[in-house]
């Protein structure tokens, strides 16, 4: 409830409104021991207690600092590990990939779809781990038994 000096019943005053979801002009119904009790949005018509303006909070600005090293997204990062990977590799002798097919960890393979990757490790007889440049996927392949 605010303390009110000049006005009185009649007057208009700022309040929130939760009928029209908003800060509307009202007009003064109740007055009670110095303070207002009620009031009438002027928008809506409807009637309820004063519900002061809250004053705006101003949100703190982060100031990046030359220190902070800039964060590398996953994209850039998978990247940058598939690149190591093919540093010191013939390119030339990937192995097409194939369902029916059977790799090993460190193998070179050339996917369809995806492109080149590199065999990670095996998670089953009949499925690896593979890095391509812009992601890990897990692929299926032949028994190797």
């Amino acid at each position: 409830m605010t303390t009110i000096d000049d006005l009185s019943a009649g007057d208009d005053v700022d309040s929130r409104c939760l009928k029209c979801k908003a800060v509307t002009n009202h007009t003064i119904i109740a007055v009670q021991d110095g303070q207002i009790v009620k009031v009438q949005c002027n928008t809506c018509r409807g009637r309820h207690n004063y519900r002061p303006v809250k004053p705006e909070v101003k949100k703190a600005v982060r100031r990046s600092s030359a220190k902070t090293k800039p964060r590398l997204g996953k994209e850039v990062k998978q990247a940058a590990r598939f690149e190591d990977l093919l540093v010191g590799r013939d390119l030339t002798k990937a192995l097409p990939y194939a369902m029916t097919a059977v790799f090993e960890p460190d193998d070179l393979i050339d996917h369809p779809t995806f492109g080149l990757g590199v065999v990670a490790k095996k998670i089953s007889p009949v499925r690896i781990e593979v890095f391509f440049k812009d992601a890990q996927k897990v692929l299926v392949c032949a028994s190797s038994l």
